[in-house]
């Protein structure tokens, strides 16, 4: 089996790359535990946000609550039947001014 030129080629890249001056082997030592510190950073700003979100959750549904409740107290007074006008003979007109919320 024939090895793949582009191999050859990319490994006198990296050859030459580590011949340079500003290779330093210091660089190596450690680097999968950086990446991996990195990466477990990440995933802790993800899960602060999940963390604050399921502890504000019970205020936001308490905010909902008393949403529903002062709309229910101060609605204005009108039909809610869509039947209600329809003896009139403008059955279309009273369910698009129902709709719009007139």
């Amino acid at each position: 089996m024939k090895a793949n030129p582009e191999d050859n080629d990319l490994d006198r890249l990296f050859a030459a790359a580590r011949k340079a001056e500003l290779y330093k082997t210091e660089r190596e030592y450690g680097f999968e535990t950086r990446v991996l510190a990195r990466i477990r950073a990440k995933r802790t700003e993800n899960r602060l946000f999940l963390f604050w979100s399921w502890r504000l959750m019970p205020f936001f549904a308490l905010v909902v609550i008393c949403l529903a409740i002062w709309l229910s107290f101060f609605e204005a007074s009108h039909a809610s039947d869509l039947l209600a006008g329809s003896e009139s003979g403008y059955e279309d007109a009273v369910a698009v001014a129902y709709l719009a919320g007139e």
